[in-house]
């Protein structure tokens, strides 16, 4: 990794002229500025335990926000668990043996947390201390997706100069819109884009997490106009309802599978463009595109994609070191780039290769289908979980218009969901525990 000289400076410097822009609302309609929060995140870091660690499961967003940066300010570093079961926060206190809970929800388990509420921001006016931008602010465990799960740890100028490159990608910098989010702080693509996004720009957050569609729709309804940070999964979900979408000017999704097909639904659906952006808990978004457009990706300026042998990485922007990718790609002399899927997921059958990230795309694209995946039993057929009401017969039937017959699921077995996480990941660890399921005889539903 590249050595990085430290480089101090304050967060209202960092902010700029954009200190006195509106950066919060509530579900009350309270207003927060910059200013308010970081005089909050400053009050809060006064009161913090004397440890090296904090781990933020705040579910407020903005309680979330105003702990991450007072953490920062008290030189501490956040840890962002994948998940808030006992089991991994246990594991992440013994791993990280000076830390401590921040939370803003009671949990008789765990009565030692640092309880985080609104009085706590009162405090004097101080001059705020400098904080270095190289040096480690917090901590992400990526979900188990793909396996174990890995400690990935990111300082401010890395989430600043890709927040930055979005932004420029998105032309909204000086859009004066409210951000309405279906995803988590505590995963990258929330953090990303409901912190960092916002700091450096003139949108603003809706202090909000709304979940069901018309949760969603009643929260999108209640701004001016709205910008909708979401997942294939809600997408697909506020798009089978019967309510109208009107209030919405932009749409992002993260990288979990999006078909064609639903991209353009939702499109029609909301009347607001809909975008991707790529990226990982590793590097962070470095790329984008809008599917009804096209299916390839565009790097973020300064970012590209580059293959050596088998492998495949990723430099520039804010990479300042070549990170390598789990995905496969193929790459066009103009610098885009196709997805082809994990490393890991190419199969062979009958001398045929096929990927596993394009079966599960045309599993899902069919109208049929709720969700639904691919995976490899012990005697190497293939098989899917399906979520669905339709038999299984007219499943492949519809599978036989665009996968070869060597590919087509021997069986098929009904869930009445799969185990995705918040951002729609499929968590490989849950996933090996339905297939070994299967080897016992249980039942799934």
């Amino acid at each position: 990794m590249t050595t990085q000289t430290p480089h101090f400076i304050s967060l209202p410097e960092l902010i700029g002229d954009k200190l006195n822009r509106p950066f919060c609302i509530t579900a009350e309609g309270r207003n927060i500025s910059r200013a308010d929060l970081l005089a909050d995140a400053l009050a809060l870091s006064k009161k913090l335990p004397d440890k090296a660690y904090a781990i933020n499961i705040c579910q407020q967003r903005y309680f979330f926000i105003v702990s991450y940066l007072a953490v920062i300010l008290k030189g501490q570093t956040t840890l962002l668990p994948s998940n808030q079961t006992d089991g991994t926060l246990n594991n992440l206190f013994t791993d990280y043996s000076s830390s401590y809970c921040l939370s803003d929800f009671y949990n008789e388990s765990r009565t030692s947390d640092f309880m985080v509420n609104w009085d706590l921001f009162a405090g004097e006016a101080e001059e705020f201390p400098l904080i270095d931008c190289n040096r480690i602010i917090s901590i992400s465990f990526t979900s188990g997706s793909t396996g174990e799960p890995k400690a990935l740890a990111k300082n401010w100028r890395e989430f600043q100069s890709s927040a930055e490159l979005a932004l420029q990608r998105f032309g909204l910098i000086n859009k004066a819109l409210t951000l309405v989010a279906t995803v988590p702080m505590q995963h990258m693509y929330g953090l990303e884009t409901c912190l960092f996004w916002l700091l450096f720009s003139n949108l603003k957050l809706h202090n909000s997490r709304p979940f069901y569609p018309q949760d969603i729709l009643s929260t999108l309804n209640s701004v001016d106009t709205a910008m909708l940070i979401s997942t294939p999964t809600h997408l697909k979900s506020c798009i089978n309802s019967q309510d109208s979408w009107t209030n919405t000017q932009f749409i992002l999704s993260s990288t979990a599978p999006m078909p064609p097909e639903l991209a353009a639904v939702v499109e029609k659906r909301f009347n607001a463009p809909l975008f991707e952006v790529y990226g990982s808990t590793e590097t962070l978004s470095f790329a984008s595109r809008r599917l009804v457009l096209s299916e390839e990706w565009l790097p973020y300026k300064g970012v590209c994609l580059y293959q050596q042998q088998q492998r495949f990485f990723a430099q520039g922007g804010h990479l300042m070191d070549a990170m390598e990718l789990d995905d496969r790609f193929t790459i066009k002399s103009n610098g885009c780039f196709k997805s082809l899927g994990r490393s890991s997921d190419l199969i062979k059958i009958a001398g045929k290769r096929a990927s596993l990230t394009e079966l599960n795309r045309l599993l899902i694209q069919l109208t049929m289908v709720d969700d639904g995946i691919f995976f490899k039993k012990q005697d190497q057929r293939l098989a899917a979980f399906v979520v669905s009401d339709a038999p299984k017969k007219e499943i492949i039937a519809g599978l036989k218009h665009s996968v070869d017959a060597a590919f087509l699921p021997r069986n098929l077995y009904y869930l009445t969901k799969l185990p995705r996480n918040e951002t729609g990941k499929i968590i490989q660890a849950k996933l090996a525990q339905l297939i070994q399921g299967l080897k016992h005889g249980r039942n799934l539903l």
